[in-house]
Formats: C-alpha cells, structure tokens, sequence
C-alpha cells in the first residue's frame, strides 16, 4: 500500500510540497505499489535498475525519468503521479546507483534511452501515452531521446538544453569551471556512505573555493574532492570552442525530431540563455512548445511542482495556458505572453566619465577610464547563474563593486517603476596592453539604502587578433531577463575582466586550459563618449 513505501526525507518532503500545490488534479487511485530493481539490459549487456510504480486500477499512461541522482530521489513524484492513475517508470542511469556499466555523462544516454524506451513499449501495462519528465540531467536524457527512432509522446524538460557544452561549460568561449566542478563534487559524494557524505557536504564550501583556484584547472576536482573523474578530465582536455569531441552529445540537432516539449527555465539558472536558443529553434521549426520561466535558482523546488502539474495536465488532455509564462522579477509577479521575446521598445543610456549612467539623448564628454587585470587575484563573480549553492542567484555586489578591477556606473534614481522584458546588451570600446582578455558586464540594481544586486549579465572572451594596445568595439549580448526596476531605484553597470570561477579567470597566455600554469597581468582600457559611447540598451516593455 501507498502508506507503506518508504520514501526518503527529501522525497516525502518533496510529496508534500506536491500535495499543496494549486491547480493539481486529486488522487484518484490508492494502493500504490513499487517493483524495484527490474533489470532492464542495455546493448553492450549492462544492466539499467528501474523501478515500476502503479496503483490498482491503474490506466495505460506513463510517466518516465532516467537520473543519475538515485531512483529515490524520485520516490515523491513517481507516488504522487502513481495516486492519479498513471505508471511511473524511474531509471537509474548507466554507473549510479547499482546500474552496470559506467558513468559517462551525456555518452551513453541516447543508446540507454532508446533500449528503456524499446522495453516500455512492449510492457503490457504501458500500451498509452508516454510522458518523459525531470529537469536538469533529467533534461538531457530527454533531449537524446530525440537522436533515436523512439520518442516519448511528449517530454517535460526543466532548467537544461540541447547543447550541454555551449550552455553551461563555455559560454562565451571561456571555461565556466564553477558548474562542472560543483557537479563533479556532488556526483563524487552521493553514494558515500552517510556519515562519510555529511562531513564531505560541511567541508564544500572551502573545497569548491580552493579547488576553484587550482593551478592547472584540471587538477580542480581532485584538490577539492580527493578522486580524478575521467568527465572532468575530458572536458578540460576539449574547452575549444567547437572541438568535434562534442559533437555526438548534442542532442536534437534537428528540432523537428522533438515531440511536443514544455520547457521551464529560471532567469537566475544556468542554462537559461541556451535553454530559450532551444525554444526560438523549436518554435521556428513548428514544434509544439511552451515555456515557463520563473525567478529562480538551479534545483528551485517550483521547477518541480510545474513540471508534474503540467505531466498531469497533458495525460489529461486539459492543457489549455499560454504558450510563454513568464515570472518578472522584482515583484512583477506572473505573465502570459503570445510570444517570447515580447515586443519591448529599446531604452538606451550611456555610460559617462564620471561614473554615471544617463539617458542616452547628448553627446557625452570623450574619455578613457582604466584598470589593471591580474588574474594571481581574479575578479570574484560575486553570484550569478551556477550550479554552486554558495554563489548561486542574487548577490550582494558591494564588495565586488569596491575592488579597483572593476568600474561602476550608476543611473539616477527612477522616477517610475522600469519594466525590462527581453535581450539586452552592451556596445563597449576597449583595449588590453594583451590581446588575450575577458570582459564581463552586470547589470545591477541599487536601492534606497545602497545595496547593489545582480540583475544580468553577460560574458566574451575576445580573440586574439588585435594588436596590444588596439580600441576595439564590442556588442555583448546579457542574458535575458523580465525584470521590475522599482521606483526610487538605480541602475548600475560593472565593467570588468573577469568573475571567476564562474568563468575561469583568463591567464593572459595562450596556454590551454588543461596546462594553464602562468598568470599576466594586464592594463584595460575603456573608452567612452564622442565617437565611442558605451551604450546599455533594455528591451523596456510597453
């Protein structure tokens, strides 16, 4: 019976949050039953652990999730899925959690797939519609679906994309050691033994930040965890924008191969700009898609409860909302939009000598303003879009703010309330004493009291064909937002080098990154005004 599975701490937790969510369908069946462990045979002969959920009576519906993350970690969704009449399918993938084989992330999941997905059809039980589910890795296991013959009927993807190297590993054509090193703690610890794991999780912190800092990167994991996984190896090994090594993991190349998808992003999580590439491809290549976006961080329990909802519906056939909802930030609160992005007209203000930020309609003074680079003492991210908890979402920028490698630019405060819902971006002219340099720009928003607070940002590492000493003008693209600028506030621009280790400081050589070992300094040189205006430009919304 339903009252007897055991769940564990988190998944009842996770239950229950399902259980006082609006909007849900009530369970209708009861004597839910678990089969745990079917071994289900891959092509090579490893064997993939899958439980069965079900409750008496139940329909021909399934709901499927593949997770490297242990099928209890399931346990709450698959009984509340189960309550309402449907079969849950949870799999372990291939080297976690008693599954044979290997952990190879992204590898294998689209041969692993289609063998699940072969199996479930043949099930006697599952003869109706399937329902892939889950976010993150979640996520990528449904994208490989796509490279098969079989696809599920239908995929609820949460805060992940199509390309995992381009989305979170390189954006911007850097290394973003933060994520990856994260995960690679967090994978490394899962199957510890409690007590071992506990003191592995209080000593995180400090040995994601020391392992952050290592010297070459690829012996991060190892200096913050003690092991030496091949995946981190591997991706270090291929940080060039490009390298074919990547090619086979990305997933779904030709949209149209995609089922009808809902998609849930997070304005503060990290695949969020790769995540709405996927949507405009799906929505160009006239795939059934919606999107949800919402104000939150990576693992935000919410992701969960609209993906389940939004499962529940589909079975249903009752899903009938807006093709893009949107949560604005700031108290916006909840919108339906016909389309993402919505029609916004450009707002422009420009960046002055005097550290200000004025509506673009004057001609400002011409200047420079500089700074000196040292990546022996990298510019700190101070937040943003990551997987680590301890940095991850809406910092505080004040300290960040106070270090002479960063350059700060402040509007006067808002009359009236801002609302910015779309792509914004920056024109910068600059020049480096070294080719080799970074720039990273955040928009922040300062209050009355004068707390700073990340808003957006945006990231590029610039080729190296300029001359030492060379102005050259740069358009870099910030990551989407909807975002509510309240009255009385201010705007604010940073203007930097560097936010490590959300980006992996750039050493000034030409070292790859599996070898970086030398450390240049460098001078930045930021013009502004006359012929070379640094302009911010927001989507404001009508």
């Amino acid at each position: 019976m339903s009252d007897r599975i055991r769940m564990p701490r988190a998944a009842r937790a996770e239950y229950r949050r399902l259980q006082a969510a609006p909007d849900m369908p009530p369970a209708t069946h009861h004597g839910v039953h678990r089969e745990q462990g079917i071994p289900v045979i891959a092509d090579d002969g490893a064997e993939l652990l899958t439980d069965h959920w079900w409750a008496d009576g139940a329909g021909d519906s399934t709901l499927l999730v593949r997770t490297p993350y242990g099928r209890d970690g399931a346990a709450g969704v698959a009984r509340f899925i189960a309550e309402r009449g449907h079969h849950v399918v949870v799999q372990s993938c291939r080297g976690t959690f008693g599954s044979g084989g290997r952990f190879r992330p992204l590898h294998d999941e689209a041969a692993d797939g289609q063998t699940t997905l072969r199996w479930l059809r043949v099930q006697p039980w599952a003869t109706g519609r399937v329902h892939s589910w889950g976010g993150s890795y979640f996520g990528v296991t449904q994208w490989a679906y796509c490279d098969g013959e079989l696809r599920p009927d239908a995929m609820g993807i949460a805060i992940s994309a199509r390309r995992f190297d381009d989305a979170i590993l390189y954006p911007g054509g850097g290394f973003s050691i933060d994520t990856p090193l994260t995960w690679a703690y967090a994978l490394g610890i899962q199957e510890r033994p409690l007590p071992a794991r506990l003191w592995a999780l209080l000593r995180a912190r400090r040995a994601l930040i020391r392992g952050s800092l290592a010297i070459p990167p690829s012996e991060a994991v190892p200096m913050a965890l003690g092991e030496d996984p091949d995946f981190f190896r591997d991706w270090v090994e291929h940080s060039d924008s490009g390298d074919p090594w990547w090619q086979p993991m990305h997933f779904a190349s030709d949209p149209r191969t995609v089922p009808p998808v809902t998609l849930m992003a997070g304005w503060q999580d990290l695949f969020l700009v790769g995540q709405l590439h996927d949507h405009a491809a799906l929505r160009d290549a006239g795939v059934p898609v919606r999107l949800v976006v919402g104000d939150w961080i990576h693992g935000a329990p919410e992701t969960t409860v609209i993906g389940v909802r939004e499962a529940l519906h589909e079975f249903a056939g009752t899903l009938v909302t807006a093709d893009v909802r949107v949560e604005v930030s700031g108290g916006g609160g909840w919108r339906d939009l016909p389309a993402w992005p919505p029609e916004s007209r450009r707002q422009e203000q420009e960046l002055t000598l005097a550290g200000g930020l004025v509506p673009r309609d004057a001609t400002q003074t011409s200047g420079t303003l500089g700074y000196r680079y040292d990546p022996a003492d990298p510019t700190p991210d101070a937040g943003g879009r990551t997987l680590n908890p301890f940095g991850a979402g809406r910092r505080d920028q004040r300290r960040r703010e106070s270090r002479d490698d960063v350059l700060v630019f402040t509007g006067e405060p808002l009359a009236y309330p801002l609302l910015v819902m779309g792509d914004p971006s920056i024109e910068l002219t600059l020049s480096s004493t070294n080719p080799r340099a970074d720039v990273f720009v955040r928009v922040c928003e300062v209050d009355p009291k004068g707390r700073s607070t990340a808003i957006t940002d945006g990231y590029l590492r610039l080729a190296p064909d300029a001359a030492a000493g060379e102005l050259r003008r740069i358009k870099l693209p910030l990551a989407p937002l909807a975002h509510r600028f309240a009255a009385g506030s201010r705007l604010r621009v940073q203007v930097s080098s560097g936010a490590h280790p959300l980006h992996l400081r750039n050493p000034g050589t030409a070292d790859p990154v599996r070898d970086l070992s030398r450390l240049v300094p460098s001078d930045q040189i930021l013009a502004l005004g006359g012929d070379t205006p640094a302009v911010l430009s927001l989507p404001a919304a009508p």
